[in-house]
């Protein structure tokens, strides 16, 4: 364990797991002693699963949990009920956005079908963010997204979840290159040592995130555990560390946006 740094944190992406299917169980009592352990004073809770249920059940845990400060839960943006259901998720103070993940046998151009773009306006127009989680084939299509709507705040979460373990930087590199100059987005640090080989490596991660530095900057960088994703690789000390050291060197200024500052200004946090 390393001692907490010196400046505070917000770890921007997290989520919790219930009983559901005999999977083992990661409830705020199982997060809140590592956040104190960090310094980490304020976390994001982030629902992805395609499940109505599971957002009910994040959104009830964010409401329950008090170091949770915002929650961003997966929404049909399709369905022809969305302004109800955004209503409806609006009843807890603490949204701020929404998550649409983009799995294996999402259609790489899904995010441009004009039923997407239309539920999508309907969630800018309501003032809430979007995180995507994409591979590296989905990223001209979240580009496309980000000059079709200028005014919709994007984290791309994982870094684009880049292929460490390969080592393989293109095409991710390129449809960063082309994502960068839209200032509607921003990129989440996180999941990086569940995306390496094993044993994972900070060099490994550097050679990543050195380019989304030069790209996008400290101050469009936050950092987020993936908290329980990588408990069976990395302990959540061993995650700060990896980031921090993966971003570095970093001025105090670099280091309170990409701890800390990014996030709080992305999703309004006080």
């Amino acid at each position: 364990m390393t001692a907490p740094s010196p400046l505070p944190i917000v770890d921007a992406h997290h989520q919790f797991v219930g009983a559901e299917g005999g999977a083992t169980v990661f409830l705020p009592s199982d997060l809140a002693p590592l956040l104190v352990e960090e310094g980490v004073q304020a976390t994001v809770l982030v629902q992805p699963e395609p499940s109505a249920e599971r957002t009910r059940w994040a959104m009830a845990m964010a409401d329950e949990t008090e170091f949770v400060a915002a929650v961003v839960p997966w929404v049909d943006v399709t369905a022809k009920s969305l302004a109800r259901d955004l209503r409806a998720l609006a009843a807890s103070p603490k949204l701020r956005g929404i998550c649409i993940p983009l799995g294996e046998d999402s259609d790489n151009h899904w995010l441009r079908r004009d039923d997407v773009i239309g539920g999508l306006t309907t969630v800018c127009d309501r003032g809430l963010t979007l995180d995507v989680l994409a591979a590296p084939r989905h990223l001209p299509a979240v580009t496309a997204l980000a000059e079709r709507l200028p005014e919709l705040s994007i984290a791309v979460c994982h870094l684009g979840a880049p292929f460490v373990g390969r080592g393989q930087r293109e095409p991710w590199g390129i449809y960063m290159l082309n994502l960068a100059p839209h200032r509607n987005v921003v990129i989440k640090l996180s999941g990086l040592v569940t995306l390496d080989t094993r044993p994972w490596n900070v060099a490994h991660h550097r050679g990543f995130v050195e380019a989304v530095v030069r790209l996008f900057g400290h101050e469009r960088m936050m950092f987020g555990s993936d908290w329980p994703v990588h408990a069976g690789t990395a302990t959540y000390a061993q995650v700060v560390d990896a980031a921090i050291g993966a971003a570095g060197p970093m001025t105090a200024a670099q280091r309170e946006r990409v701890l800390a500052g990014t996030a709080r200004a992305f999703y309004r946090l006080s």
